[in-house]
């Protein structure tokens, strides 16, 4: 029973109280509730008490004064609360002047507009001063109308033994009035000063977490600055090996090529003095072995520089027609494009690239044209160019139908010296195929090959509409002649 009474109890102390209502206002709708639940309750007692003495008159203006309380709580329930909060102003004050001229001036009810000036300040935010002053007026207003209009109700007044004993109730109630009101200021202090701890505490804790992000950033910022410093230090150090490689390459170019050069020169002179008739048995063939060797190790060493070159010194990037390279590489090929009857087919029209060096793509077109039409013993060899276009990819193709290659090879054949035949049977050094897939990946493409031995073979490459490498423009290093 208690517990529904309590549940009773604050359902109508939040009439009005709901989500949308800022918490800043709560207490004052509260408050309001509350005054005008206690100020009916006092009311509906002394409507009681004036039918039972036969004050009709008083008895149904008191009457009024109920109905005046619950438009306060109606009012709060449609939201209005500001407008409550005055009707209940004008309310407090009218039943106080009411009653203070009919009961009589010996019950002291004039008194409790002391409280009234006072419940302004218990209704209203400090910001809302204007409601403030307009009730603190309404109150003084009453007391001052009642000293001026009290003494033409005194024949209406009833017996002072009764208005003694109505006084001493009005102490009471003046005394609770008073109580509640502390209470409540006290009970919204306690609530802002724990919410105000709470905020200290969140502040205090936000303030914490600040302190080590802080910390953290800091220490985040020292490792970049380490890893930025050892960044710059392999930068250097890359810098320094690329000109080491660079100078590596010049050697390899001229102090190696050069030796090599003068073995195949004297071969041929060799091959000249001693390769004729009566020269021993077998020295012709053993020269003409020794030279062909010096000779291929001339082209490996060419290959490997090319291979080692891919993404070194570069020219600008600029666009290129790949309709117009084909043709230049047929031109190349001719003789052997004439010696083996080869077909060389441009099934749809190639597009032009944006950003891209015409050697690099060249070498790509050139080497996997050349091999489609060297490993093919067909009467009629056929290399079929196309590609494809998706989501700003282009994907290329050059097909043959050649001898075909095992799909067991898909991950060898693009590394360096991999052959698949001796040299006997076909010539080259084995690096071709991985000079092209450098470049290709230097363009942050893929290349691939599909087929079957005897059935032909396909290679594929990707390039981005926008062609271009992550060094298109590396300056030349100046090489560092050897000392004589």
């Amino acid at each position: 029973m208690a517990k529904n009474l309590q549940n009773l109890w604050e359902r109508m102390m939040t009439i009005g109280v709901n989500e949308s209502v800022p918490e800043s206002e709560v207490r004052y709708i509260r408050f309001t509730n509350v005054e005008a639940l206690l100020t009916m309750f006092g009311v509906l007692l002394y409507v009681c008490y004036s039918f039972y003495s036969g004050y009709f008159l008083l008895g149904a203006l008191q009457g009024i004064d109920v109905l005046l309380g619950l438009s306060v709580l109606l009012l709060n329930y449609k939201q209005q609360h500001k407008i409550a909060r005055v009707v209940f102003l004008f309310l407090l004050n009218s039943i106080i002047l009411i009653d203070a001229c009919f009961i009589g001036k010996h019950s002291g009810i004039h008194e409790f507009f002391y409280i009234s000036y006072t419940i302004p300040f218990l209704l209203f935010n400090v910001r809302d001063y204007k409601y403030i002053i307009g009730g603190v007026l309404l109150a003084v207003v009453g007391f001052n109308l009642y000293s001026v209009v009290n003494p033409y109700f005194t024949a209406y007044n009833i017996d002072v033994a009764t208005q003694l004993n109505i006084f001493k109730i009005n102490t009471w109630v003046i005394f609770v009035l008073f109580g509640l009101a502390v209470y409540i200021l006290a009970y919204y202090n306690y609530k802002t000063e724990n919410k105000l701890a709470d905020t200290n505490q969140k502040l205090q804790e936000q303030a914490d977490e600040l302190e080590m992000a802080n910390s953290k950033l800091k220490e985040q910022k020292y490792a970049i600055a380490v890893a930025y410093q050892k960044s710059e230090t392999q930068g250097k150090e890359l810098k320094r090996s690329n000109e080491d490689l660079e100078q590596f390459g010049y050697i390899i170019s001229h102090d190696l090529k050069a030796p090599v050069r003068n073995i195949s020169s004297f071969m041929n002179l060799l091959s000249k003095q001693f390769g004729g008739e009566g020269a021993p048995k077998g020295a012709k063939e053993f020269i003409d072995m020794a030279k062909l060797s010096s000779d291929r190790l001339i082209k490996q060493i060419d290959d490997m520089l090319s291979y080692c070159r891919v993404d070194r010194n570069l020219p600008p990037t600029a666009p290129v027609d790949l309709n117009h390279m084909i043709l230049t590489i047929k031109m190349e090929l001719n003789e052997k494009i004439k010696e083996k009857n080869a077909e060389i087919i441009v099934e749809r029209e190639l597009p032009v690239l944006d950003e891209v060096h015409s050697s690099t793509l060249h070498h790509v077109f050139q080497n996997l044209i050349a091999n489609a039409i060297k490993f093919n013993t067909t009467e009629k060899p056929e290399v079929k160019i196309n590609y494809t276009e998706e989501n700003g990819v282009f994907t290329f193709s050059v097909a043959d139908n050649g001898i075909g290659i095992d799909a067991a090879y898909k991950s060898k054949l693009f590394q360096m010296f991999k052959r698949l035949h001796s040299v006997d049977q076909y010539e080259g050094t084995g690096i071709g195929l991985a000079v092209c897939k450098k470049i290709i990946n230097f363009y942050n493409g893929e290349i691939w090959f599909e087929g079957e031995v005897n059935k032909g073979t396909t290679f594929f490459f990707t390039l981005n509409k926008r062609v271009a490498g992550s060094n298109n423009h590396i300056e030349e290093v100046t090489p560092v002649k050897k000392a004589a």
